[in-house]
């Protein structure tokens, strides 16, 4: 194992540990096996003549039992994985980590954990305090987090309270955290309406067209697409060896799984349905920026480790399989996706307290693609620059965009920090680094974005 594994396993294992010593070992061995026995309980039989993907688990992106899970699986059992899941939390895991040990000092920091693993569903709020503080100590700040309804303000009144207070020197300021939704409302259900569709036109293509890549475009609002529309438009696609055709509100383009490379590689070796290492053979290449289904029929599967193994399962073998990259160009679509934070910052600032300075952070994750981050960018330049803050003691607002980047073999993460601010030297608050997600030396691009630079390698 290299050294830079090691560090990050390393790490990963302190965000586990930090959590577990928190919830108590017993606690802890309990709520796994609970969730073990979800897992077992969805993947106990597998009829492999019907696609695959949808019959395994699939971990929710806001569950702090599969959190702790998947970094304990990380180190301790590494053919026990959803990949595109487990590595969008190694990166978080990670940056709070590297600093678990002065994070336990914090005060008031058993209440955020508390709050975090009280298994509502909702670890993401407290998530990100942890990676806030951990981003203030790593810039030579104390921190402390400040009970809820515990400051009294000038007139009074108790307010919902800043999330913490921290000290450099003889100054300190409050700070709060933001932590927009991983996707919009619209975003989330379109991507249901997708489901539904893809369920039927997977079974559709494997029956047609097996070995098949479909990538289509919505020209109107999925949810008003009908599946005979979207299969009409793929048989046209067929009819013209592929070329892109488009009927109604939908265009689609055909081509061909490479075959020779995907056979090659399950001579050799296994592969785990949902992750990279599959995308890779279907497409040809792995891109977090599009949007992809997969459908594969199993000539035969593997369960790797031992009887009691969770998320285990390989594919020894293809029968056959088809894909699709989808995308939806209509204006409310893109509308709704790239939605702007001016609301989350003015709720933040009403936050802020007159009597010290504050910041207010926002975390958001570019999961919708380059274009909407593109859309997302322009909108909050437009709305939070002519921001009037004149009515409150906040100094500026950090945008923490971030992405992960699962590949074949390993991943990577993205950050875009963005900044507003009415003091000329306000970035220099943070002398050591501007990104939360840095969990050591991390290269910081000064004057670009991560989608920009995404854009440049599609088209490079």
């Amino acid at each position: 194992m290299d050294h830079v594994r090691e560090l990050e396993l390393s790490r990963i294992k302190a965000f586990y540990r930090l959590l577990v010593d928190r919830l108590g070992v017993q606690a802890w061995e309990q709520r796994k096996a609970r969730y073990e026995a979800r897992i077992r309980k969805k993947e106990v039989t597998l009829d492999l003549a019907l696609p695959i993907e949808p019959q395994l688990f699939v971990p929710a992106d806001d569950d702090i039992d599969w959190y702790i899970l998947a970094c304990e699986l990380a180190s301790d059992v590494p053919h026990s994985d959803c990949a595109y899941s487990s590595k969008r939390i190694y990166p978080f895991a990670m940056a709070i980590g590297a600093v678990a040990e002065q994070l336990r000092d914090i005060p008031n920091v058993g209440g955020v954990l508390d709050k975090m693993l009280a298994n509502n569903n909702k670890p993401d709020t407290q998530l990100f305090e942890l990676l806030t503080a951990a981003f203030y100590l790593k810039n030579g700040y104390k921190v402390e987090f400040l009970p809820e309804l515990s400051l009294t303000w000038p007139d009074g009144k108790t307010k919902k309270t800043p999330d913490m207070l921290v000290h450099v020197g003889d100054d300190s300021m409050y700070v709060e955290c933001k932590r927009a939704a991983q996707q919009t409302r619209y975003s989330l259900e379109e991507q249901d309406v997708w489901g539904q569709i893809w369920a039927s036109l997977s079974r559709y293509l494997l029956d047609t067209a097996p070995w098949s890549i479909v990538d289509l475009t919505f020209h109107g609002q999925v949810k008003l697409t009908s599946l005979e529309e979207v299969i009409r438009v793929v048989d046209l696609a067929l009819q013209k060896d592929g070329a892109r055709v488009r009927h109604g509100s939908v265009s689609a383009a055909i081509r061909w799984v490479d075959r020779a490379p995907l056979e090659r590689h399950y001579r050799r070796f296994l592969v785990r349905p949902n992750c990279p290492q599959q995308e890779q053979l279907v497409f040809g290449d792995v891109d977090t920026n599009e949007k992809r289904s997969i459908a594969t029929i199993a000539q035969s599967i593997e369960r790797a480790g031992s009887p009691d193994s969770i998320l285990n399962i390989f594919l020894d073998d293809v029968a056959s399989c088809v894909a699709a990259q989808w995308r939806c160009d209509h204006e409310i679509s893109l509308g709704l996706r790239s939605k702007h934070f001016k609301s989350l910052i003015n709720d933040a600032s009403m936050q802020i307290p007159p009597d010290k300075p504050g910041v207010v952070h926002v975390l958001y994750e570019t999961r919708d693609g380059i274009d909407i981050e593109e859309l997302r960018s322009e909108k909050n330049l437009d709305n939070i620059a002519g921001y009037d803050a004149s009515g409150t003691t906040v100094l500026g607002v950090l945008l923490h965009g971030v992405n992960y980047y699962p590949q074949a073999q390993g991943y990577q993460w993205a950050e875009t920090m963005q900044y507003f601010s009415r003091a000329p030297d306000f970035i220099d608050l943070y002398p050591r680094q501007t990104l939360v997600l840095s969990s050591g030396t991390t290269r910081e691009v000064v004057g670009d974005t991560h989608w920009a630079q995404d854009r440049a390698s599609k088209q490079s």
